[in-house]
């Protein structure tokens, strides 16, 4: 009898303890964080970005001897080097936002998606003094996107995760806190290099720089740029509302396309706590006014300033842009092809020559060996380049005894042109670097 009693105590016991276990059993998934969650649903947009540059090296004289590497002797000579970096999509269209310093003198940009795709990019606007840059790429189907956040109400110790392509590790993530606000980079002189930073203790290395620094919300607040490297989980990121604001810039139609549209689009945000960001495009025509609400373009309702921009971007020199404003009807807006520069005229009126600046993409198109210089595009019958000896494809590298490096040069050393007279002009061609006579 008693066996019998200590057996159903016991039974008892294991019964009610394996109910008290049952209900503190976690009902939701405990490894699925916030930071899983934000990955998942950001990694598509997050890209890596590989470049390919031209840098200038020695040849060593004496080989790797180590003795004779501790002399500036040798040839110097341009070799290709590549480079990587990320950045990450904000647009259905394919635009890419990274960093400068990453696509800075590229002749090649690829851009590598989260499911292996490989695509070319072109560079659509860079700001140096704000370590901005926008990408495009192209494909049939719309891109994935990463919101953008807005950076006035950060808070000091709030969760932050980087994404990006560190030291060639795809997409890695790293997590930790906004450790400071508004802080400036300074070189050795003491000046400002980039400003108004955001501090992370998130692990931030080379490879990094142009990935998004994303709030717990999966919104991005910042873009990756630079680390302490004589420090350790100091890492500083732009602040996302600087991009915002430089949007109007950096995809502005005059510059992007050489479409002149006489329309001036800001955006104006409003924050809801916790992080609902409502973006507001405001129009301010030709004439000075207050800045009116934008409710469509061309018919589109515009989600934010990016979205604005990319609308304009597809207007060619003809055709009507029609906005409409909110409690204020309709307004339109002819597009006109950008003058072309009055050197450009200039050369072509004095020379026969028609020109455009050498660039580092163009350079890789056509193969050439230099990224500066005036680039030769088309040489008029019979004219004074024509007699020069000069075709299409040379590059311009010298008039007189000048250097003629871009537009700036090219432009200063064409009003130097005598009346009457003769001007050496240097070219390269291929790989061979000759010499002409313009006779004037």
């Amino acid at each position: 009898m008693k066996a019998r009693q200590l057996l159903y105590a016991a039974l008892v016991l294991t019964l009610v303890g394996g109910a008290r276990a049952q209900s503190h059993a976690p009902e939701a998934n405990l490894r699925r964080t916030v930071v899983v969650d934000v990955v998942e649903r950001t990694k598509p947009a997050v890209v890596n970005i590989s470049t390919t540059k031209l840098v200038n090296q020695r040849m060593r004289f004496g080989g790797d001897d180590p003795f004779w590497q501790q002399f500036d002797l040798g040839q110097v000579r341009k070799v290709p080097a590549s480079s990587l970096g990320s950045g990450f999509i904000v647009h259905p269209e394919g635009y890419v936002i990274t960093n400068h310093h990453v696509v800075d003198r590229a002749r090649q940009i690829t851009v590598e998606l989260a499911d292996g795709r490989k695509l070319p990019a072109d560079l659509i606007s860079s700001d140096a003094e704000a370590d901005l840059a926008v990408l495009k790429i192209a494909d049939e189907k719309p891109f994935p996107t990463i919101e953008l956040g807005d950076s006035s109400d950060l808070m000091i110790g709030e969760p932050v995760i980087a994404v990006g392509n560190p030291l060639g590790f795809s997409h890695s993530v790293s997590t930790g806190i906004v450790s400071a606000a508004h802080r400036d980079l300074k070189d050795d002189a003491d000046q400002v290099i980039l400003g108004d930073l955001i501090q992370t203790d998130a692990a931030i290395n080379p490879g990094n720089s142009g990935g998004p620094l994303l709030n717990a919300y999966g919104q991005v607040i910042g873009i990756n740029t630079a680390v302490r490297g004589d420090a350790q989980n100091i890492g500083f990121a732009i602040q996302v509302n600087k991009l915002r604001d430089l949007i109007p810039e950096l995809l502005s139609p005059a510059q992007v396309k050489q479409v002149d549209l006489p329309i001036k689009l800001s955006e104006k945000r409003t924050v809801t706590a916790p992080a609902t960001v409502t973006a507001e495009i405001q129009y301010v025509g030709s004439e000075n006014g207050a800045p009116r609400t934008i409710e469509r373009i061309n018919g589109r309702a515009p989600r934010d300033i990016i979205d604005a921009y990319a609308i304009l971007l597809k207007t060619r020199p003809g055709e009507k842009v029609e906005i409409e404003l909110t409690g204020a009807g309709r307004t339109t807006a002819m597009a006109r092809a950008v003058p072309t520069p009055d050197v450009i005229v200039q050369a072509r009126a004095r020379l026969g020559l028609s020109v455009e600046p050498l660039s580092p993409l163009l350079a890789q198109k056509y193969g050439l060996a230099t990224e500066d210089g005036m680039f030769v595009t088309e040489v008029a019958r019979n004219s004074t380049a024509a007699r020069a000896g000069l075709a299409a494809g040379d590059v311009i590298i010298s008039l007189g005894r000048y250097q003629v490096r871009n537009l700036k040069d090219f432009a200063a050393l064409m009003q130097m042109l005598p009346e009457s007279g003769r001007v050496r002009v240097g070219v390269i061609r291929g790989n061979q670097v000759g010499y002409g006579i313009i006779e004037l």
